[in-house]
């Protein structure tokens, strides 16, 4: 889990090139910062809460599992003990109540008892696992062991205890264990009460069961961590893998690493065995937990006990999976939403500068609508020029004494005419670049629309993805139930979020094709427009050409009086040409002027739509 954290975090650590905050703002690099490590955040603490719940679950099913271990390996041992010893203490119980044993205990020097108790005696010696049977009467006090006489038992002696303690304390039979380190063998002794018929005890019979045997395959069985021992009511150890403890007769508390009462233990698992199989669970120090068990059938304990890293099983691992699982796609849903958060602020920036290049063009239309409504007045005032020049023609024809004084001032009139078609040429061309310019700038209106159609695409492609991954979710959380109620309803309002994405994509590529379509119209009429000023600026060149035949004509007519009349006839006529073409100009520059005011009204809805989209 923490590898995976780690490698989440790196990506995004790896992702903020310094070079990527040249020319960016402080709140810029802000929407940076909280772009990258707000999802570092939510992923880290997501990765911490998943590793919490996993360490407490984690720790609670070692614990549930090693306590069934436990419980499992104390019956299985309980119940190996049961098999182990219980034909032998049948067979023991069986010798002590025998008749002829009774009979012989009660007057051993009897010859036809002794004879008919040795050989029932052999039998039994055959029959025990061991081969070993020993046996004393109350009466002669003899020891015999192996079928021989090996002393004469003493009461008073202290280290014949256990003669006094099988006959005077023990109901039916009692047990004695010990080490034999010569032989490197422990024993159980097998000490059987033989009572005559009124149930007064003459003796004592039983035989040696080796434990060796049924020790090495408790702990041949016995699974990796597990302490096991056996141990009586005076606490001293019966059973152990380590025979130096038994060697020594070591006391269970120099095994057992628990703080708690150890009587309370007993008592706790000898109250158990009344009413069930007798395994009291507990816990022997904050890193171990063991089990008890007390064996009635021969009055000892059986303690089992393990640290919790022993319970640790598959399923933790199972567990672990999920917590990783969860953490991942956690991760993915912060990182999407990051993703999509970043798309959107796009959108923004560039709806921005639509805004701005929308204000521009807007700008630049309404300077030309300026100079176009200048233009037509200028060619007003040259229409009305002229139309005084025709009436002046015929006032000269009328005035023939005065065609000298007239030729001069007409040859000034023209001298000024051309200068004013040289002008008027000027801002023509003015004109036309203007109206290039205007025309280029919709072209590339309309390349920036077509990046805003991509744009808008693939916020709309992105918002199918999510409303697909949405969907899913909720199938998702609703198979976790009643844990995935909230993952549930964060899913439905991100698939909600998306469709109200779509709905707002569609209109804004409705409203794009709107302004598309103007943008051609614009193109076609600014296009039409542009040849209408080039037919001008080839009239009004040919009207300069025209005036200066007429400045020539002048010159000429102030030198010859008798041409006088047939060049103001020229003049008249030229007059009346300049006047129409000059009206037709007038008339070019009034439909540029309504080209320009419908540019004008385009840029302002594109930049009403543009701000439209960045609201949304």
């Amino acid at each position: 889990m923490y590898g995976i954290e780690f490698l989440l975090i790196g990506r995004f650590e790896n992702g903020i090139h310094p070079k990527a905050f040249e020319g960016v703002s402080m709140a810029g690099k802000r929407t940076l910062y909280k772009d990258k490590f707000v999802p570092i955040i939510l992923i880290s603490g997501m990765a911490l809460l998943l590793l919490f719940a996993y360490n407490a679950i984690s720790r609670n099913m070692a614990k549930n599992n090693l306590t069934q271990v436990l419980r499992e390996e104390v019956n299985q041992k309980g119940i190996m003990m049961e098999d182990y010893l219980q034909p032998e203490i049948a067979l023991t119980k069986k010798l002590a109540s025998s008749p002829t044993i009774v009979r012989f205990f009660k007057n051993p020097n009897d010859a036809e008892n002794r004879e008919r108790a040795f050989a029932e005696l052999r039998s039994y010696k055959e029959a025990f696992s061991s081969h070993i049977v020993f046996w004393a009467n109350d009466v002669d006090k003899e020891f015999w062991n192996d079928m021989k006489l090996a002393y004469v038992v003493d009461p008073s002696n202290p280290d014949d205890y256990w003669y006094n303690m099988t006959l005077h304390k023990t109901d039916v039979y009692n047990f004695n264990i010990n080490y034999n380190a010569d032989m490197d063998m422990t024993c159980l002794w097998l000490n059987a009460v033989v009572r005559d018929e009124k149930g007064n005890a003459i003796g004592m019979a039983g035989t040696g069961i080796e434990l060796d045997n049924f020790i090495n395959k408790c702990y041949e069985t016995l699974r990796n961590g597990i302490h096991l021992y056996f141990f009586n009511d005076d606490k001293e150890i019966t059973g152990a893998q380590d025979k130096e403890l038994l060697l020594e007769k070591a006391s269970i508390k120099r095994v057992y690493n628990g703080s708690d009462d150890f009587d309370a233990l007993m008592r706790e698992a000898r109250d158990l065995a009344s009413n069930s199989n007798g395994q009291h669970t507990f816990r022997v120090n904050a890193k171990e937990y063991g089990v008890m068990r007390y064996l009635s059938s021969y009055g000892w304990y059986l303690i089992a006990t393990a640290p919790t890293s022993a319970g640790k099983s598959s399923g933790n691992m199972v567990f672990l999976i999920i917590c990783i699982a969860l953490e991942i796609v956690f991760s993915v849903f912060v990182l999407f939403i990051s993703k999509l958060q970043a798309m959107m602020r796009k959108a923004t920036s560039a709806s921005n500068r639509l805004i701005d290049e929308t204000e521009d063009l807007t700008s630049s239309s309404k300077e030309n609508a300026e100079t176009a409504q200048n233009q037509s007045a200028a060619v007003k005032e040259i229409v009305a020029t002229m139309e005084d020049n025709t009436a002046l023609s015929e006032n000269i024809s009328k005035k023939i004494k005065d065609v000298t004084s007239l030729a001069n001032k007409t040859s000034e009139d023209v001298a000024d005419g051309v200068q004013y078609l040289e002008e008027n040429v000027t801002q023509l061309g003015k004109i036309a670049e203007a109206n290039q310019t205007t025309i280029e700038g919709i072209k590339a209106l309309g390349d920036k629309i077509a990046k805003i159609w991509d744009i808008v695409t693939l916020i709309n492609a992105v918002a199918d993805q999510a409303k697909i991954i949405a969907f899913n979710a909720e199938l998702e959380a609703s198979s976790a139930g009643e844990a995935g109620h909230n993952f549930h309803i964060v899913a439905t309002e991100i698939r909600r979020l998306a469709d109200g994405i779509i709905d707002g994509t569609k209109e804004i590529k409705e409203s794009i094709t709107e302004i598309q379509k103007s943008s051609d119209s614009l193109i076609l009429m600014s296009e039409s427009g542009t040849e209408r000023i080039k037919e001008g600026v080839d009239n009004a060149k040919s009207l300069e050409n025209r005036f200066s035949s007429i400045k020539n004509a002048s010159e000429i007519t102030a030198g010859s009086a008798d041409e006088i009349t047939t060049i103001i006839s020229q003049q008249a006529v030229a007059s009346e040409q300049i006047l129409i073409s000059l009206k037709q100009i007038s008339g070019g520059v009034d439909k540029f002027k309504e080209a320009t005011a419908e540019i004008s009204v385009a840029s302002e809805k594109l930049s009403s739509i543009a701000q439209e989209l960045r609201r949304k």
